[in-house]
């Protein structure tokens, strides 16, 4: 059994307390609302070292928690600056920052399409990235879809994913339909 604590992915960071039961106001980075949730633990960085600490209550905007032990105002204000983190995994649950994935690589596995992430963007349904592959001019527009990823490797910044079939295919069309569209507007100018 092994008593070291797990590798860490920082996830967010405590802003201040709330009310006057140890409450917190947290900003936090994951994708997923499992991470989030009660009865899940996060890891507070207290000097430089992760501390483990059981969720008790969580609001459902998922800003406001209760942390096991943090029953007062004053140890509440103990933790306000510090950042948190959960357990990395080979299939992590947790998306870096958006600005950190600009540069990445995703790749599909069953299509075999790989391509840098060019640009993120964050829409009322969730991130979208943008993927440049072979041809600058046709980039990609893969959504972020945590049940589509099946590994995280952070040393090569490569995100591995298993896209429903079709999706790379769907952006090559679309963008051939809009040039067609185009050069028949075109002529009909010129009539």
């Amino acid at each position: 059994m092994s008593v070291l604590p797990p590798p860490l992915t920082l996830v967010g960071k405590i802003h201040a307390k709330h009310g006057y039961d140890g409450r917190l106001s947290i900003e936090c980075s994951a994708t997923s609302n499992k991470i989030i949730s009660k009865g899940n633990y996060l890891f507070v960085i207290i000097d430089g070292k992760g501390v483990p600490f059981c969720i008790t209550d969580v609001n459902k905007s998922q800003d406001l928690i209760k942390l096991k032990g943090i029953d007062t105002e004053e140890k509440a204000k103990a933790l306000i600056g510090l950042s948190f983190g959960v357990p990395s995994s080979k299939k992590m649950s947790v998306i870096p920052q958006t600005n950190a994935l600009v540069g990445s690589r995703i790749h599909d596995n069953p299509s075999g399409f790989s391509g840098e992430i060019t640009q993120v963007e964050t829409l009322p349904q969730g991130m979208m990235f943008t993927v440049v592959s072979q041809d600058p001019t046709n980039p990609v527009l893969i959504p972020l879809v945590e049940t589509w990823i099946t590994q995280i490797e952070e040393k090569t910044s490569t995100i591995y994913m298993d896209l429903p079939e079709g999706l790379i295919d769907l952006n090559a069309s679309t963008a051939g339909t809009e040039t067609e569209d185009s050069d028949d507007l075109s002529d009909a100018e010129k009539d």
